[in-house]
């Protein structure tokens, strides 16, 4: 009987949402309440998550170039995201050759082939010891300039498998210090060549494209120390397309120099990057246990940090020693899960019964329980899927309602929209399902690029859909009053 109650409630609650036309009554609606259904863990979702880290360019002219299979059976590991050192250290003084730059587009082609997105960098050196401030040389700013002109035509042509592109070039690691071609003046600041690669390694990637810096006082010095805004978010600046990338996390009270000595400078800059991050990735790496980091790198500070912070990725390969205290400590499998964002649905209510031409009620809630929200644009849709013969229609929402915008605080996240259904739409029994597919053409109709809810039993692995349980009736056009509004299901 409590179950019955709350069910009703439930149906009571959407139906508020649902605008009918005054004067009539209320559309009938069927109503699911998801709430307290069993969760998926450990699954691959795109743009979020641990990464995979390697070096299909290492130094000299060594490569080590990672197949199709090798990509795919990461994706059976719940990794769907991967981190690239690309070094072009031998070619400080010259052009990239056209054999170097054709392997560069085969490696992006893997990646599009497995169904994983990559985070580049290209780097002119790695040091294998020494201390700061590094001697291994990165390359004149002309020729960083020139080589990114050369990588152009790959980034553009890739765009859609590059997650986001940390900055790299300057500087030992490309972590943008120890330049020997004062690229970057660290620790005193940013000078013209900083602003030059970063304005054109913007120019280089599409504008739906982000990039991350390393140490976040330099994008303060670019753009001001005040955090984007809701209105600034997703606009296409330059600000807007600059996020973060922390590659010693939790390494010291200071994250190794990535904050500040002094504390209260030190927590303004967190404040900033809290802020900041809502709307821009931030990834990195750990890279430090011991006795300095101690105090920070357990699983209670770990994920208040993460949540803190907004990450979206990490790197599954180092540190080691911090990994593998997550994993007895008891938090890895959460960070694992929480990384990025993770949607799941707890209520949904559609028009039972609704006739070609005519009106279609939608309300839906959800909530975000992951440490930051997607970053790159999403399609969102309801699609009904005829019984008979798997015919397709499509309603897209994500003009009104974007998944950038769903963070971890938001709570209960609701989408209440009204929509026509074809004329031409037959008669029939539908299958409710939502779809939250990648933007891109050539991976929209993927399922690996698709979003997958948490939800336990939704997902179907062969389309991408998450199922919602519901069954709807489509009578014949002319049983119900036309729709007379601008958003109509496409599709047949």
């Amino acid at each position: 009987m409590l179950h019955l109650l709350r069910r009703s409630l439930w149906i009571g609650l959407l139906l508020l949402l649902i605008a009918a036309p005054v004067g009539a009554a209320p559309r009938r609606m069927i109503a699911m309440n998801y709430a307290a259904q069993a969760l998926d863990s450990g699954f691959a979702n795109p743009e979020r998550g641990f990464y995979d880290q390697d070096a299909p360019m290492w130094l000299g002219t060594e490569r080590s170039p990672q197949s199709v299979t090798t990509l795919r059976n990461l994706r059976t590991q719940g990794i769907s995201m991967l981190r690239w050192y690309l070094l072009i250290d031998e070619f400080r003084a010259s052009p990239i050759d056209a054999d170097t730059l054709t392997y560069i587009r085969a490696q992006f082609a893997n990646v599009r082939d497995a169904g994983m997105k990559v985070i580049p960098r290209f780097a002119y050196n790695f040091p294998q010891g020494g201390s700061y401030p590094y001697q291994d040389p990165d390359a004149p700013r002309d020729r960083v300039l020139a080589h990114i002109a050369q990588l152009e035509p790959i980034l553009r042509e890739y765009a859609d498998v590059i997650a986001f592109m940390e900055i790299g070039f300057v500087g030992a690691w490309g972590e943008w210090h120890s330049s020997t071609n004062n690229l970057v003046n660290f620790p005193e600041g940013i000078n013209d060549s900083s602003r030059a690669i970063v304005e054109r390694l913007l120019q280089a990637l599409p504008p739906e494209r982000m990039i991350a810096m390393r140490y976040t006082p330099y994008k303060q010095a670019f753009y001001g120390d005040q955090p984007l805004s809701e209105a600034q978010a997703f606009g296409g600046s330059a600000q807007a397309r600059m996020g973060a990338h922390n590659d010693c996390f939790l390494a010291s009270n200071t994250d190794w120099g990535t904050y500040p000595e002094e504390p209260a400078a030190r927590e303004a800059l967190k404040t900033y990057l809290n802020l900041d991050n809502r709307f821009l990735p931030q990834g990195g790496e750990t890279c430090n246990a011991a006795q300095d980091a101690q105090p920070y790198i357990g699983c209670t500070n770990a994920l208040a940090e993460l949540a803190r912070m907004r990450f979206s990725t990490l790197n599954i390969d180092y540190e080691e020693n911090v990994l593998n205290g997550w994993r007895s400590g008891g938090c890895f499998d959460q960070i694992a899960d929480r990384l990025g964002y993770r949607f799941r649905l707890t209520g949904a209510a559609l028009s039972e019964t609704a006739a070609a031409g005519g009106a279609f009620d939608i309300a839906l809630s959800l909530v975000n329980e992951g440490f930051a929200s997607p970053y790159n644009p999403r399609g969102l849709e309801i699609i009904l899927r005829a019984t008979a013969n798997g015919a397709l229609y499509r309603l897209a929402l994500q003009t009104q309602f974007d998944p950038r915008r769903w963070l971890p605080e938001s709570g209960t996240i609701r989408i209440s929209a009204q929509a026509g259904m074809p004329a031409t739409m037959p008669a029939g029994r539908y299958e409710a399902l939502l779809n939250l597919p990648d933007p891109q053409p050539a991976l929209y109709a993927r399922p690996e690029y698709a979003i997958r809810l948490a939800n336990s039993g939704m997902w179907e692995a062969a389309t991408g859909f998450n199922r919602l349980s519901i069954l709807v009736d489509v009578t014949a056009a002319g049983t119900s009053a036309p729709y007379t509004g601008e958003m109509v299901f496409v599709g047949g």
